[in-house]
């Protein structure tokens, strides 16, 4: 950090407050790169949780018995059960139809006067393909109105989401870039206002154009890296306290999964294990943030370098 300056530049008033600004800046872009990775593992976990299960939705005549029932939910399972690619089914009885029920109808779902459909969750091998045409023709021949939902539409509308998600996280980790590139070029201008005739002088002695933006380039490496290292340390804290927080309300979060994707037919630890939220980030990703100090700062010389030439080219 000691690094040589024969220009007074840290005596300018902009100059103290630059690393503030550097580290704000770098801590809004670590917090959009870590939530863009948080979301993009999240877009996998759910996709995954979902993709390798089907939910059959087998409605029944009101009239029909309660022998009548039971015969042709076996009948339906075994067909299920000896279709290629399913591991395997389960049956949901009243109380959990009723919960999937209840964000939507409360907790009198249970005691509507209507014949409720019967919900079977079938559960797919992961090397599973799978002809959802053909199962959704030998269910209709055993019962009319039977119905196969691979919960596509919800997933696509979950995945649109999180694409929406990642594109402002993007933006705005590009925003930040851009902000900090025309911070340092009013900086540099006005350190270049400030020491015009400290930088006549120097010329007058020889000195040419590279070495008075070595000078501004030099600060902004010492400021950049101060700054953008306290903004990264910050970030990374922001990260752990909300892993921290999402980990003691996991139970909670798990259950409203469970609700939310009701139509999933899941089971509430399913439903928690394969949509739970989670801020924990890999060890490259967390590389990819520690890089952020370093880029913020290239840029931050970059843009002093291009500002002190392209101001004394003009002859200040």
């Amino acid at each position: 950090m000691r690094l040589r300056s024969d220009l007074p530049l840290n005596r300018d008033a902009a100059a103290r407050f630059l690393p503030w600004i550097l580290g704000f800046m770098v801590y809004l872009a670590a917090l959009a790169v870590g939530a863009a990775m948080v979301v993009d593992r999240l877009a996998d976990r759910w996709q995954t949780g979902l993709t390798g299960n089907l939910t059959v939705e087998v409605p029944f005549d009101p009239d029909l018995g309660v022998a009548e029932k039971s015969l042709l939910l076996d009948r339906i399972i075994d067909l299920l059960s000896a279709t290629p690619g399913v591991a395997g089914t389960t049956l949901l009885d009243d109380r959990e139809i009723a919960r999937l029920l209840e964000p939507w109808l409360g907790v009198s779902a249970s005691e509507l006067d209507i014949p409720l459909p019967a919900l079977i969750a079938v559960t797919l091998r992961p090397d599973a393909r799978l002809d959802r045409g053909q199962l959704q023709r030998d269910l209709t021949a055993l019962q009319p109105g039977a119905r196969v939902d691979d919960h596509g539409a919800w997933i696509d509308d979950a995945l649109a989401f999180l694409d929406g998600l990642k594109l402002l996280a993007a933006l705005l980790t590009g925003l930040v870039l851009v902000a900090t590139a025309l911070t340092i070029v009013f900086v540099t201008r006005t350190g270049l206002s400030i020491h015009r005739h400290v930088i006549e002088i120097v010329h007058l002695m020889g000195a040419p154009d590279a070495y008075i933006a070595q000078q501004f380039q030099t600060q902004s490496l010492r400021l950049g890296l101060i700054g953008g290292v306290f903004g990264t340390l910050l970030a990374a804290a922001t990260l752990y306290g909300a892993d921290y927080l999402l980990r003691v309300t996991g139970p909670f979060l798990a259950e409203t999964a469970g609700n939310v994707a009701g139509d999933s037919a899941m089971a509430p630890d399913q439903a928690g294990g394969g949509l739970g939220v989670h801020v924990k980030l890999l060890a490259w990703q967390w590389g990819v943030i520690a890089m952020l100090p370093f880029a913020a700062t290239l840029i931050a010389m970059i843009s002093a370098r291009w500002t002190v030439l392209r101001s004394l080219a003009r002859r200040l």
